[in-house]
């Protein structure tokens, strides 16, 4: 690796990228590699898309950024076209900069508006690591110091029994029966990624929105990965048949920039306005919202919702195949353009070790990967544009490497 000056706070992989093209992105030395996570799954579009590029970059030639209370053209087309899509929401929103000061936004007003401090989350969900979002990540277990008033709640498995589902409902329901003085909203993420790409059925969904009525609850979705088109809706809470309060949005809603906002239901904006402000110094730029335009407007040109559904759906019946011949690999599962698929050892205690391995041999044949749940878990967001044929090919190199490779040695 060349001399690297980066403060060392993740292992960095030798290979340094040169440039991105489509669905490949290419190092130094020329090698090709397909990526199934869409950089950190924000290059929807694929990377350097310059019919994309080409309409951001003259965007910069007219106007990048304002005041916090000055507003432009291109924020006020942007909150409206969030609006249109938002649908039953009929939201109003602020465009800000990662998923991180996004739900840090959501938490903020939460507390504001209901006047409680208390916050309900998933024990392994995912918001970010800036104080308020890290005290909500994995129940907060990393973070120093740790925000007070967490209440974390166990997360119905995607292949849950209508029997064990009940009991989730029941218990969330006695929680916030119990709390309810205290707690102010209910923050989720619609599809739990680093938690072990977990989809709750839609049945969990409605009851929480029913229960968060019943209790006078804010609900509040991250869709920070699921948001802007990756379940082939617009967003995740239209997939589940629930209107949320609040929802943070970031990741591909940028297309590789930093860029994210958070939607509110209107029914939560007071007739008079908030009394507590909000100023950063990226809030609202017209760079953002030009990059969220461009982004509306390739999405509904490209009728891009209906294709994410169709290549889901193949991508998952690859998957499908591959666990029925391949019993290494169980589980999988997906939502649009939002898969998972489980390692499995029989004795195997360190999955880390394991996805390792597995993940550099990938790398090595081409074909980068994530794993996440202590390396159970491998998750597959690629851009929406991936062709059936790079499917195809992640598949079998996934085969492949399954294959040939002698596991008894790392479990």
């Amino acid at each position: 690796m060349k001399e690297n000056y980066l403060i060392p706070i993740v292992h960095f992989d030798e290979r340094i990228m040169a440039k991105g093209e489509g669905s490949f992105v290419y190092d130094t030395k020329g090698n090709k590699y397909l990526d199934l996570n869409s950089g950190q799954f924000c290059t929807i579009f694929g990377h350097a898309n310059k019919e994309l590029t080409d309409q951001i970059c003259k965007t910069m030639n007219q106007l990048s950024h304002t005041a916090s209370n000055i507003l432009s053209e291109p924020v006020i087309e942007c909150v409206k076209n969030l609006n249109r899509i938002s649908g039953e929401m009929n939201a109003y929103s602020i465009l800000l900069s990662t998923g991180a000061e996004a739900v840090e936004f959501c938490i903020r007003y939460a507390k504001h508006i209901k006047g409680k401090n208390g916050i309900v989350c998933y024990d392994k969900g995912y918001h970010g690591l800036t104080l308020g979002a890290q005290s909500l990540t994995y129940s907060g277990q990393f973070a120093m110091p740790r925000v007070e008033e967490i209440y974390p709640i166990k997360i119905p498995d995607t292949f849950i029994t209508e029997e064990l589902l009940d009991c989730h409902i029941e218990e969330l329901d006695k929680l916030l029966k119990e709390q309810n003085s205290h707690i102010a909203a209910v923050l989720m993420e619609p599809i739990i990624s680093v938690g072990g790409m977990i989809i709750p059925p839609k049945k969990w969904y409605k009851k929480v929105r029913q229960l968060c009525d019943e209790y006078d609850v804010l609900l509040i979705f991250d869709e920070s990965q699921t948001g802007f088109g990756r379940l082939g809706k617009w967003f995740a809470y239209q997939h589940f048949d629930v209107v949320p309060d609040m929802v943070a949005i970031a990741k591909g809603l940028g297309q590789g920039y930093p860029v994210s906002g958070v939607l509110f239901n209107e029914k939560i904006i007071p007739r008079q306005g908030f009394s507590m402000t909000h100023y950063s110094s990226h809030q609202n730029d017209a760079f953002a919202a030009n990059i969220i335009n461009i982004g509306i407007e390739y999405i509904e040109r490209n009728n891009l919702l209906s294709k994410v559904i169709e290549l889901g759906e193949y991508f998952k019946s690859k998957l499908l195949l591959l666990q029925e011949k391949n019993k290494i690999v169980c589980k999988a599962r997906g939502c649009g353009l939002m898969l998972g698929l489980d390692l499995y050892f029989d004795g195997a205690k360190n999955y880390r070790e394991i996805y390792k391995h597995l993940s550099g041999k990938m790398t090595d044949k081409g074909v980068i990967i994530q794993g996440t749940n202590a390396g159970m878990t491998l998750r597959f967001l690629p851009d929406y544009l991936i062709s059936k044929q790079n499917i195809d090919l992640a598949i079998n190199t996934l085969d492949d490497v399954l294959k040939t490779e002698e596991w008894e040695k790392y479990i």
